[in-house]
């Protein structure tokens, strides 16, 4: 939470990395250790209120591990079909996509060239 500023936005992050995938990945599997650590800590906990809190915490906690789950391997799946459908779309048209990898790199260079 210390990244969060006052106005309840996330801050940028000082190491300037963006917030790449594998830091968010990190960051995701501290989230859930720290989680499943206080669920742990609390149970032998008798109240009640503690009792029904821990478990709707621990419910959405097995939903949200699910859900990431799924999304990761949509997310491959897709990336796997772009991958073939790309590599299949080159080798029928091969001077297609080295006028479009022309085009981008000529676009590119006018944009690092103007920094």
């Amino acid at each position: 939470m210390e990244n969060v500023l006052e106005t309840g936005k996330p801050a940028r992050r000082a190491d300037g990395n963006g917030g790449k995938a594998s830091d968010r990945g990190a960051e995701w599997r501290n989230l859930v250790a720290d989680v499943e650590d206080l669920i742990k800590k609390v149970a032998n906990v008798k109240d009640a209120e503690v009792a029904e809190i821990r478990a709707k915490v621990e419910d959405t906690l097995a939903k949200a591990k699910t859900s990431a789950t799924q999304g990761i391997a949509a997310a491959r799946g897709q990336a796997g079909e772009v991958t073939e459908a790309t590599d299949q779309y080159v080798r029928e048209n091969p001077w297609a996509a080295i006028g479009v990898a022309a085009a981008v790199g000529i676009v590119l260079g006018f944009i690092a060239g103007r920094r």
